[in-house]
């Protein structure tokens, strides 16, 4: 007779996890590796990882640098433009157009304050380029940089350990921040559940009761229980199963309610009321 087939039952959730790592530039690495990681690395390259992470991305993190500077930018935003606007008007030479209706009507159009507008977006386009842009550049060229670092990381330890191994990468600093953020993704440890071949059993389905008399209940368990039979089959450890207790006092037989449960307003009957 053939061997009945082995069923594995996979429970398909979100294959990876992520952990969030916050490192303050100011504060030496945490050297406590999480739980989740500790299959990977050890405490000395955990301090070493993150100690690299500091020193390359703190170079692309000044906080006092750049709120000054964000702070200098916005003003500037603001005034540069106005001031600009007022300086063209004033100083384009004034000329009026003189142009007739078909009615035979005349008007004149002054042609500065448009141009002025014009050059108060064209400083207002200057200044985000010359003041934003490369700024945001220098923000982005650093993660680029400790990202290429944390790649080459991740790499050696594919070439060690294997293919699934955590990614690391780093998010662009922010203005003002005074802390890296990590993102660590790593696969997610299978899920084993009692269906599971050699899965670990709860202890109450494994260790006998403590009880010996409760003991009768789970004939599979007991002592006399032999290899091949029934788990719940009938054997002779059922004999003396302690159905009430040690006195085999009966519970009296329900007989009803008695003439004088009710009260005497329970017998009344029901007034309708008008609503």
């Amino acid at each position: 007779m053939a061997a009945p087939p082995v069923y594995t039952v996979r429970v398909e959730v979100n294959p990876v996890q992520t952990i969030a790592l916050r490192l303050p530039i100011h504060l030496p690495p945490n050297d406590t590796v999480p739980y989740e990681l500790q299959g990977y690395y050890s405490r000395d390259v955990w301090v070493a990882r993150q100690r690299a992470v500091l020193t390359k991305g703190s170079r692309y993190l000044k906080p006092r640098f750049e709120i000054i500077w964000a702070v200098f930018m916005l003003l500037a935003s603001l005034v540069l433009p106005i001031v600009i606007y007022y300086v063209v008007l004033h100083a384009l030479p004034e000329k009026d157009t003189r142009v007739e209706e078909a009615n035979g009507r005349f008007f004149t159009t002054d042609e500065r304050p448009w141009q002025a507008r014009a050059a108060s977006l064209g400083s207002f386009l200057g200044l985000v380029l010359l003041g934003w842009v490369p700024f945001f550049v220098w923000k982005a060229r650093g993660k680029r940089s400790v990202n290429q670092m944390l790649a080459k990381f991740s790499a050696e330890d594919a070439a060690v350990k294997g293919a699934q191994v955590p990614q690391w990468s780093m998010k662009m600093p922010g203005i003002g921040s005074k802390a890296l953020h990590v993102m660590i993704t790593y696969p997610r440890p299978p899920m084993v559940t009692p269906f599971h071949m050699g899965a670990t059993l709860p202890p109450y389905l494994v260790n006998q009761p403590i009880d010996p008399n409760a003991g009768n209940y789970y004939p599979h368990m007991s002592p006399g229980h032999m290899q091949g039979q029934h788990h719940y089959g009938p054997n002779g450890n059922l004999a003396g199963v302690p159905l009430y207790n040690t006195n085999d006092e009966k519970i009296p037989e329900y007989s009803g309610p008695t003439s004088n449960t009710y009260l005497p307003h329970e017998k009344e009957r029901f007034e309708d009321i008008k609503v």
